[in-house]
C-alpha cells in the first residue's frame, strides 16, 4: 500500500507541475465567413456569439475571444482573409492578412501564375477558391483560374488564391493633410469620403456599437469603404425591411458591417479625428449625432455652441446637430441656402435607400444656388456616385429643427484652442468656398 500511495502522489505532482497543454492552432490565410445566424441573435448575448471561417477547404465555426474590449471582433470584416489562432477551442487572435499581390491574372499553367508581369510559383496541392462577400454572411467555393481573372495571392511561394472583386484604384480629388488644424483643411478633409463611402448604419462605430471603430481611429479613408462601393450599385439598400437576415441594418446593437462604410455620426467622427491627428489609434469622436455639437463645445472646449439659429450666422466648418443626424456647413449662398456635408441614406435612380457621404443642399426648391452647386460638383467630380445617385435637397427647416435638447451649432474657435483660418475661409460664400478646395 505504501508503494501505491507513493506512486500516486508522485503522478499527482507531475500533473499538477506539468498540466495538461492547452490545445492551440496557428492557421493561415483564412477567410472570415460572418457571424453564425446573422440577425437573429440578442445583442445583450453577443459574448456568446459563434463566427463561421474557411479553413482548408471547410468553414468551421468558432467562438472569438472578448479579450480587450471585443479587439479580435473590431477587426473581422466579411470576405476578408486572416492568420488566426485557435486556443482550445477559441479564436484567440487574429491578423488581417496583406496579398502577396493581387490583379488580373495574366498566365495560368500547373504551379505558376503571372500578375502584373511577375511569375509566381505556387506550392503543389494549392487548390483555388472563390470569395463572394454577401449580405448575411460571404461564401466561399472551390473555382478554376484562367487569364483574366481578379485575384488575390498570399505566400511569396504561393499557398493560397483567392477569386475575388477587386476595387479600381481610387485617388480622392479632394484630400486633407491629417494633424492641419485649419478651417480649410478639416473641409478638404471631410471632402475625402465623398462619393465613394456608401451609408452602414453603424458605420464609423465598433463592432459593439458603443464608440469609434478602428477605422474612424485612423488617417486616410479606409480600402474596405472602397471595397464596399465599387462592389455595390445603384440597387444597394442599407435596409433590407423584408429580411433581416439580408440587411446590413445592425441588429439590436451589434454591428456586423461597421467597416463597411459611415453613417452621419461616424463620418463627422472621422473627419474631426483626421484633422486633429498624424497617427492612428488614438481617442476617437464617434458618439451620438445628437450630442456632437454640444460635445465638441463642452466637453473639448473646440468652439461655442448655440441653439439661437440664425441662417445668416452659418460659416464654412460649422457642425450642426439634429434630432438623429449630423452634418457639416460648406458655406451659406446668397439666396440664404446652405451647402453641407454629410452621410446621408438618399434614394437612388432606382429608388433604393442607399447613399452616404455627400455633398447637399439646404434651400426651400430645386431652384436655390446650394442645389445647383451640389449637382454641379458631385456630378462633375464623383461621376460614379452620380450614375447612382441625384444630388440631395432638404428644406432648411427640417435641417435646424431644435425641438429636442442639446440641438443646435458648433462653430469653431479660430484659435489654437479650435481651428485656425489663414485662408479666410470664414469669410466666404458656398460657391468661394467650392472654388477654392477644387481649385477652379
Amino acid at each position: 500500500m505504501k508503494k501505491i500511495f507513493i506512486l500516486m502522489t508522485l503522478m499527482l505532482t507531475v500533473l499538477i507541475v506539468n498540466p495538461v497543454c492547452a490545445k492551440e492552432e496557428k492557421m493561415k490565410n483564412v477567410v472570415y465567413l460572418g457571424v453564425e445566424d446573422y440577425n437573429q441573435l440578442e445583442a445583450e448575448k453577443k459574448d456568446d456569439f459563434k463566427y463561421n471561417f474557411f479553413v482548408d477547404g471547410e468553414r468551421v465555426t468558432y467562438p472569438v475571444s472578448t479579450a480587450e474590449e471585443y479587439k479580435i471582433k473590431n477587426i473581422l470584416a466579411q470576405g476578408y482573409v486572416y492568420d488566426i489562432e485557435v486556443k482550445d477551442g477559441v479564436v484567440v487572435k487574429a491578423e488581417e492578412k496583406t496579398p502577396t499581390a493581387w490583379g488580373k491574372v495574366e498566365s495560368y499553367e500547373t504551379g505558376k501564375i503571372t500578375l502584373k508581369g511577375k511569375t509566381y510559383h505556387i506550392k503543389e496541392g494549392v487548390k483555388f477558391y472563390e470569395i463572394s462577400a454577401e449580405v448575411g454572411g460571404a461564401k466561399v467555393e472551390g473555382t478554376s483560374i484562367k487569364a483574366g481573372d481578379s485575384v488575390k495571392i498570399y505566400g511569396d511561394t504561393v499557398e493560397a488564391v483567392y477569386k475575388t472583386f477587386l476595387r479600381e484604384e481610387y485617388k480622392a480629388p479632394v484630400k486633407g493633410t491629417p494633424g492641419l488644424k485649419t478651417i480649410k483643411n478639416f473641409l478638404m478633409t471631410a471632402f475625402e469620403p465623398v462619393g465613394t463611402t456608401n451609408y452602414i448604419y453603424g458605420g464609423g462605430w465598433d463592432w459593439q456599437d458603443v464608440g469609434s471603430s478602428n477605422m474612424a481611429k485612423s488617417i486616410g479613408i479606409s480600402d474596405k469603404w472602397v471595397d464596399f462601393f465599387q462592389r455595390n450599385n445603384v440597387n444597394y439598400t442599407y435596409e433590407n425591411e423584408d429580411d433581416e437576415g439580408k440587411s446590413y441594418y445592425p441588429h439590436r446593437a451589434y454591428n456586423e458591417y461597421y467597416y463597411a462604410g459611415l453613417d452621419c455620426s461616424g463620418y463627422v467622427g472621422w473627419a474631426v479625428y483626421n484633422t486633429f491627428n498624424t497617427e492612428n489609434g488614438k481617442d476617437g469622436y464617434v458618439q451620438s449625432s445628437r450630442k456632437m455639437a454640444t460635445t465638441f463645445a463642452n466637453k473639448y472646449g473646440y468652439g461655442t455652441f448655440t441653439d439661437e439659429i440664425k441662417v445668416e450666422e452659418f460659416k464654412p466648418g460649422d457642425v450642426f446637430s439634429m434630432g438623429g443626424h449630423v452634418w457639416i456647413c460648406v458655406g451659406k449662398c446668397d439666396d440664404g441656402s446652405l451647402v453641407i456635408l454629410h452621410s446621408t441614406p438618399s434614394a437612388s435612380y432606382s429608388e433604393k435607400s442607399g447613399g452616404g457621404v455627400q455633398l447637399s443642399a439646404l434651400g426651400e426648391d430645386e431652384h436655390c444656388e446650394a442645389f445647383a452647386l451640389a449637382s454641379k460638383y458631385m456630378d462633375k467630380f464623383y461621376p460614379l456616385w452620380s450614375t447612382r445617385y441625384h444630388a440631395v435637397l432638404r428644406s432648411y427647416e427640417s435641417y435646424t429643427n431644435i425641438s429636442r435638447e442639446g440641438v443646435g451649432k458648433f462653430s469653431w474657435h479660430i484659435s489654437d484652442k479650435g481651428l485656425l483660418d489663414p485662408d479666410g475661409y470664414r469669410d466666404m460664400s458656398a460657391a468661394e468656398v467650392l472654388e477654392n478646395i477644387f481649385g477652379e
